[in-house]
């Protein structure tokens, strides 16, 4: 109950800019899923089917500075969610979809992107649990930062395993080990693959609130060394990052949940110290209640990334997330988010060799939409962008508008 609200309001800020298009309507969230306290959600089918298609008007496709192209882009899709018990309370779960993308004049860039995950479910007794599973998502790469008209394909992968032991009433403890491998298609240099293991304590209290410390450490590594332009210098992008962080998630009231962690975050790189990083890092998020059918939303993160459509080996991404979801009635949402992100590319080789500026860039977007459950199974959604970046190199600043409908079946 406690991140339910924030799973249904939806991730605002820490998705990368160039996810999966038409995110303001694919993210309504409407009250039959139960992400308001008007109304429970409707109950979970062990397997769900969906198809959807949508058109989106976009005024600066390649999201340049001048030259503007705008482009009619439209997509079709298929899906499906599944739940099977195997044995006792052992259980597969998956879901996916696969969609096509067209795009009116900017042909080149048509695409077919898809996102799968399959995860096998396992418990022991009481208080022995966890999951391993395999996830793979292709998408097309962020046109903001190549800026060039042809298309350009990231696929991402990630395997894990995990598990939680809960030794006592009111403890558990729990650990993760994960790979994720990123890659552009056309770009050996950019790829980058990464191990974690996390660990984490966490107490539980009676309404189920949790608050925990976590560890979690870092190896990363990319299968080609970086050419500093101007020199014959090679770089070797391998880092070892560390975290220690304290984890929340907490009903402050009935009507107030918070959740996020903060901490401290170092990563240091095999070669070349100066773009080290090491700072307190947090990401937080605070859902509010404040009637059964208005839900206002607010998250702040600090915290570096590598982002594949950066050539920087990281950034870092500091922000401020602001929502507002309205249900009008059962079959009626609408919806308010702001976004404002500033990216430091600390981690970038080349600017610590030749002492060139580090790239700053503030990112904001501002997103409308309303959704109408036309009837069970039968959504219906709309949608307006405004966004803008502004940048220290020239250029790379952009504005854009963008309006989308979406129609989607489910079953």
């Amino acid at each position: 109950m406690i991140s339910r609200w924030i799973r249904a309001i939806g991730v605002l800020a820490l998705a990368p800019a160039a996810a999966f298009a038409f995110e303001t309507v694919d993210e309504l969230p409407y009250p039959s899923q139960g992400a308001f306290p008007a109304w429970p959600a409707e109950p979970r089918r062990p397997w769900t089917l969906f198809a959807y298609g949508g058109l989106l008007q976009d005024s600066n496709v390649f999201r340049r500075d001048t030259d503007e192209i705008s482009d009619l882009v439209g997509r079709v899709g298929i899906g499906a969610t599944g739940a099977a018990r195997i044995v006792g309370r052992q259980a597969l779960r998956g879901d996916g979809f696969v969609e096509y993308h067209d795009y009116q004049d900017s042909s080149q860039l048509d695409h077919t992107a898809y996102r799968l995950r399959g995860h096998f479910v396992w418990q022991v007794g009481n208080e022995t649990d966890g999951a391993a599973g395999y996830e793979r998502e292709r998408r097309i790469a962020d046109l903001g930062e190549f800026q060039i008209e042809s298309r350009e394909m990231v696929t991402e992968e990630r395997l894990f395993v995990d598990g939680g032991y809960r030794f006592a009433a009111r403890w558990r403890l729990f650990g993760l080990a994960e790979q994720r491998r990123t890659k552009r298609q056309t770009d050996d240099f950019s790829a980058l693959d990464e191990n974690n293991l996390v660990a984490r304590i966490t107490h539980l209290s009676g309404l189920g609130n949790e608050l925990g410390v976590e560890a979690r450490v870092t190896r990363g590594e990319a299968p080609t060394d970086e050419t500093i332009p101007g020199t014959t210098q090679l770089v070797d992008n391998s880092f070892d990052e560390s975290e220690l962080s304290v984890v929340l998630a907490y009903a402050l009231t009935g009507q107030v949940r918070a959740g996020g962690r903060i901490g401290y975050t170092e990563r240091k790189y095999d070669q070349i110290s100066g773009r080290d990083f090491s700072d307190t890092t947090y990401r937080a998020s605070l859902t509010w209640a404040t009637t059964p059918k208005l839900i206002l939303s607010f998250e702040a993160f600090h915290q570096p990334e590598s982002i594949i459509e950066i050539n920087s080996s990281h950034v870092i991404r500091t922000g401020t997330a602001f929502g507002v979801s309205w249900a009008a009635t059962y079959k009626l949402v609408f919806s308010v988010r702001l976004l404002n992100e500033d990216r430091e590319s600390q981690g970038e080789a080349a600017d610590v060799v030749l002492g060139t500026p580090v790239r700053n860039e503030t990112l904001r977007t501002w997103r409308f939409g309303a959704g109408w459950e036309v009837q069970r199974g039968w959504q219906l959604g709309a949608g307006f962008d405004v966004g803008e970046r502004t940048s220290n190199e020239l250029g790379r600043d952009y504005d854009y508008t963008a309006f989308m409908l979406n129609l989607r079946w489910s079953y």
